[in-house]
């Protein structure tokens, strides 16, 4: 019944699509958030969390119930290593740009001093030279998987007295979020490495924490049935900073997707758009850190997961010049169907990509609890990521309106009651 009335949707929508969202609003929201002023959403100067406090800001102005009693607010509490002070790298006293040649290894601990370089590749790596209090740069070109993974990851374990150790990077730098600290590693660009380094000189400041963050809920009451929730997620955390000066946006990754939320959020408070189910709003903090603010929630739930009829979680939501890849397509076929066929009625995007099961962002522990979930992300455009290149400026929002227009009409066919008994009276 309900692909049956995807037609009828497709006709009442075909005239609306250039007005069914603010796309200024949008853009104004990853200006903002990916905007220095947040120093990259992570843990150095707090910038995580006045993030998620300008959303629950945005909550507040969209009047969105608060989703966790009295607050929008559910703290949690995780292990971070983190880079709050100094941040310098010379080779052969040919001061390094952090961010654009080089970057440390999430996992990297404080390491200070001016330090012998040994190379290690594929002519002498069976024959070790001495790398007692030195830093190994390991470079495994044209190795023909000789010096393989296994080999690295063990001379890196065992470290055999060196100091620490330099990896080359032949096209991109991409930088994470670890909870621990271990070896001393740096990647470096090969193009910023003299033909011939042997000195080394570092100073690095990393500080392992623990963060206290918060994911922020907001809820739009249902008119016919409130205790049944449709739920709209997105992460608002990134990488946060590497040292004092460089800031990782993370315009695309996740603001983009954080404004496609809360773009949801405001055409869904519009007395013409409300639904029979509510719609829970969930931005997620810690998902770069491993997923954390949705496994938290999962077991801590504010709103029953049973009472979840679907989850939908967007991420990445920047370009769409190739279309959007939904995971979980091939679990869910019949919704899956329903986002096909919209796309299709509407001529909205090229593609609408299909993937099974995958543990790559915050719809999965839902997944694991039987909450039906997709999660969607856009293709194509710019290869900016977890970089310091991943800016608001050059993020296009090609698709943005098409892909709103696109899932918020999944949002309202899934909102349609079938089956259920109206509440008697």
């Amino acid at each position: 019944m309900r692909l049956q009335l995807i037609a009828l949707f497709a006709l009442l929508l075909a005239t609306k699509i250039s007005s069914a969202q603010d796309t200024a609003y949008a853009r104004s929201i990853v200006n903002t958030l990916a905007s220095d002023q947040y120093n990259g959403r992570g843990y150095v100067l707090n910038g995580c969390n006045r993030a998620g406090e300008f959303i629950a800001g945005e909550f507040e102005k969209l009047q969105l119930k608060k989703g966790n009693g009295e607050s929008y607010f559910q703290p949690f509490t995780f292990p971070v290593n983190t880079f709050p002070g100094k941040m310098s790298v010379a080779i052969n006293k040919h001061t390094l740009t952090p961010g654009a040649d080089y970057i440390v290894s999430a996992s990297c601990p404080s390491i200070k001093g001016t330090f012998s370089i040994v190379t290690i590749n594929t002519s002498n790596f069976k024959s070790l030279p001495s790398v007692s209090n030195k830093i190994v740069l390991l470079d495994t070109l044209g190795s023909n998987g000789t010096m393989d993974k296994t080999f690295i990851k063990n001379f890196i374990n065992d470290k055999n007295g060196a100091r620490g150790f330099i990896f080359i990077e032949e096209k991109k730098l991409t930088w994470t979020v670890a909870d621990v600290q271990s070896a001393p590693i740096i990647h470096i660009l090969r193009n910023s490495i003299p033909s011939i380094p042997t000195k080394i000189s570092i100073n690095i400041k990393a500080e392992l924490i623990n963060y206290k963050a918060n994911n922020i809920i907001g809820i739009i009451p249902g008119t016919l049935y409130p205790d049944s929730f449709l739920v709209i997620t997105a992460h608002y955390d990134h990488l946060g900073m590497m040292g004092k000066k460089t800031i990782f946006p993370g315009a695309n990754d996740n603001a983009s997707g954080t404004a496609m939320m809360l773009n949801m959020a405001k055409y869904f408070t519009n007395i013409n758009h409300s639904l029979p189910y509510s719609v829970a709003f969930i931005a997620f903090a810690g998902e770069e850190a491993g997923l954390l603010g949705s496994y938290y929630y999962t077991e801590s739930p504010t709103i029953p997961l049973a009472k979840m009829k679907f989850l939908l979680n967007v991420d990445l939501m920047g370009t769409g010049d190739e279309g959007i890849t939904v995971v979980n397509g091939s679990v869910y076929e019949n919704d899956f169907n329903i986002i096909d066929s919209l796309n299709t009625k509407l001529h909205l995007l090229p593609k609408i990509g299909k993937r099974g099961k995958a543990h790559n962002s915050d719809h999965y522990y839902f997944t694991e609890k039987n909450v039906p979930s997709f999660f969607c992300y856009t293709l194509g455009g710019r290869t900016a990521y977890h970089d310091i290149y991943d800016i608001s400026s050059t993020l296009p929002l090609t698709k943005f309106s098409e892909v709103f227009t696109l899932l918020k009409s999944f949002i309202e066919i899934k909102a349609i009651p079938i089956n259920i008994p109206r509440p008697i009276k």
